[in-house]
């Protein structure tokens, strides 16, 4: 996002310079005119030409503030919006690391829910392991006594 901002400003930059030189030159441009012209067209029209050009003197410098009070709109705006991304980039870290802390804690407590149910199959396991153990015994015994009662 700052080099977002950086080519705002240097194209805004380039166009407030821009504007200047168009200024300077459209200043500069009346005086240098009427040396150049030739003879017959200063007198065809001289009072054509200096009529035209006094209101576009007079425009320039009307311009220009309010192109000033925009450019400092524009830096007072970028200025707050860089405000509001650095609030909002600390917010998303904040959130993303309370996100982390949370799945942290729920991988524990299902790893711990997991020991307990795999310590449970075990001790369920042992126990089915002993009555099996007991009942064949106790088959084994019966079938001994039958054969015995025999």
């Amino acid at each position: 996002m700052s080099i977002r901002i950086i080519i705002f400003r240097v194209a805004l930059t380039c166009t407030a310079l821009v504007l200047c030189c168009a200024a300077g030159l459209a200043e500069a441009a009346p005086a240098a005119a009427p040396a150049e012209q030739p003879v017959a067209v200063a007198q065809a029209a001289p009072t054509a030409v200096p009529a035209a050009r006094p209101p576009r003197e007079a425009a320039k410098p009307e311009e220009s503030a309010p192109v000033a009070e925009r450019v400092t709109t524009l830096e007072k705006e970028s200025v707050v919006m860089r405000e509001d991304l650095g609030k909002a980039r600390l917010d998303a870290r904040a959130d993303l690391e309370a996100a982390a802390k949370r799945q942290a804690e729920a991988i524990e407590r299902l790893h711990k829910e997991l020991v307990e149910t795999q310590a449970k199959l075990e001790a369920e396991r042992a126990a089915q392991a002993r009555r099996n153990r007991h009942l064949w015994m106790a088959v084994g015994v019966v079938a001994l006594g039958v054969l015995l009662s025999e």
